[in-house]
């Protein structure tokens, strides 16, 4: 049998790699949408798979408002919409992103006659489009409201209300025949 410290600490390497291997196997979802004509805003950040299905995917295909922080989105007046998956959280990618900018710059300064002064990228929102990868295909099929069918109803509804008017023309019909 280990000591107690012996095994508390191997206790705590294990907790340490199991954190590891979770953050390295997170992903994190960013939403960036054009509301009517003006540039790209972030409306999501570091949603887990869950929350973007929950926060935006849903109530996007449904056609119905939803929150992104204080506001209230109405989809149909979304112009351009982006998800972007990223392995770290959105401040950590746009940091990166920043960083590897510098150094370009850095970089072509050093071997080019031409002295460039910028601050680079990875400061504006939508910059985070070069942390990731673009997965809005694998999300959003159609536009605001495609999952709705007949009279605004979800496709199931509609088919149930379908089957019931259905049943009802029926047996009026049946009734009106004379058969019953």
């Amino acid at each position: 049998m280990l000591p107690t410290t012996r095994r508390r600490l191997l206790q705590l390497d294990y907790l340490m790699a199991l954190s590891e291997w979770k953050k390295m196997t997170d992903k994190f979802y960013q939403v960036l949408a054009a509301i009517g004509d003006r540039k790209p805003e972030m409306l999501f950040s570091d949603l887990t798979l869950e929350q973007l299905n929950k926060e935006f995917v849903k109530p996007y295909m449904r056609g119905q408002t939803f929150f992104a922080g204080p506001s209230v989105i109405n989809p149909l007046e979304l112009s351009r919409i982006q998800i972007i998956e990223t392995p770290v959280k959105e401040a950590e990618a746009r940091d990166k992103v920043s960083q590897d900018s510098v150094a370009e710059i850095a970089e072509f300064n050093r071997t080019s006659e031409i002295m460039t002064f910028s601050i680079g990228r990875g400061y504006d929102p939508e910059d985070i489009v070069e942390a990731g990868v673009d997965v809005t295909p694998t999300y959003i099929r159609g536009g605001p409201g495609s999952s709705k069918s007949l009279l605004g109803l979800s496709k199931s509804a509609a088919i149930w209300v379908l089957g019931i008017v259905t049943t009802v023309l029926t047996a009026g019909l049946i009734k009106f025949l004379g058969w019953v």
